[in-house]
């Protein structure tokens, strides 16, 4: 009688798998390359969208005038704040170099970091996270296994704290979503609750793994100690605090640094979402959405063109030449060694 009913049930589920593997064969083009496919067309549709409706009533004249009154001292305090970001940012790298034991001086990891980030926010993460670490670690004799693990470290410490910064802003109530979003507040902060219940499970991980290796995904990830994860977040709390400090910056009064804060980070995720190199019409349609009712378009406009040339072209600008020195000083060492 048992074997039997096991032999029926075995039949079934044969047949249950047979009938799934039709259904999967006449439905291939559902897969998840081809939903992300949609998902990103729908994203730059709605990014279209918001700058065709919003930036028709912008007076473009007054952005000029707007622009062209920031004080001197203003902008020479956001490139100021703006490099201490970029170090914040490209210590992220002495991370891995201490937890995978690479043989490299710090300075040139910090090096390494700068002209990568530069890269990153201007051209994109393809070229300037990916292609020039790899290009710039080879230069300094670090494997390439060795590299990708300290791209995984530093892409880790950013988002897990940036995670952390948007779920405390959220739950404070910084950020305001417009009625016509129809997206529920309430659902937002139990979200938040979670993200920040999901970082105390990681922080617990780490004390009760820490330096020990495992596995996601066919990828291997060395687990910090709970030091090391609370430095990797408090440096994702100053580099993404002094991002927003460079924004506010520019911001007329009538805007809380918070709100602020908060936009910059939801227009950080959708920069990342959206692939396209330093976020460029994705920031501007963000900030103008969210924050048309605490200012006027055209101060918001001009804020963020500010921003852009402090945060963006001017430390592009010298990570370019940076660059070419870093080349030449590798060349230098090389043939020293030869």
């Amino acid at each position: 009688m048992t074997e039997a009913i096991t032999q029926r049930c075995r039949f079934y589920f044969s047949a249950l798998q047979d009938k799934l593997g039709e259904i999967n064969a006449q439905s291939a083009w559902f897969n998840w390359k081809n939903l992300k496919r949609v998902l990103t067309l729908s994203f730059f549709a709605l990014v279209a969208y918001l700058l065709y409706s919003k930036s028709g009533d912008i007076e473009w004249g007054q952005v000029k005038d707007t622009f062209f009154s920031t004080p001197k001292s203003t902008l020479v305090l956001g490139v100021f704040l703006g490099v201490l970001c970029y170090l914040a940012y490209s210590c992220y790298d002495l991370f891995g170099r201490y937890l995978f034991n690479i043989k490299t001086r710090w300075w040139h990891v910090v090096w390494v970091g700068y002209i990568s980030y530069a890269c990153n926010l201007n051209l994109g993460a393809i070229i300037g996270s990916l292609a020039f670490r790899f290009r710039l670690y080879s230069r300094l004799n670090v494997k390439a296994s060795d590299v990708s693990r300290i791209i995984g470290v530093t892409v880790l410490s950013n988002w897990i704290g940036y995670a952390c910064i948007l779920s405390v802003l959220v739950l404070m109530g910084s950020l305001s979503i417009p009625e016509s979003w129809y997206i529920d507040i309430v659902l937002l902060k139990v979200l938040a609750v979670l993200v920040l219940i999901a970082m105390i499970a990681y922080l617990l991980m780490c004390k009760r793994k820490a330096h020990q290796e495992i596995s996601i995904r066919n990828s291997t990830f060395t687990v910090p100690s709970p030091a090391i994860a609370l430095l990797q977040l408090g440096l994702a709390v100053i580099h993404w605090s002094l991002m927003a400090t460079v924004v506010y910056l520019f911001m007329p009064d009538t805007v809380s640094y918070g709100e602020v804060y908060a936009v910059l980070l939801i227009s950080g995720l959708a920069g990342a979402v959206s692939h396209i190199p330093g976020g460029l019409g994705v920031l501007e349609a963000t900030f103008i959405a969210l924050l048309s009712g605490q200012a006027e378009r055209p101060e918001i406009i001009a804020a963020l063109f500010a921003y852009r040339c402090v945060f963006y072209l001017i430390p592009f600008a010298m990570a370019l030449p940076s660059y070419a020195l870093f080349e030449w000083v590798m060349k230098g060492q090389h043939a020293e060694s030869e």
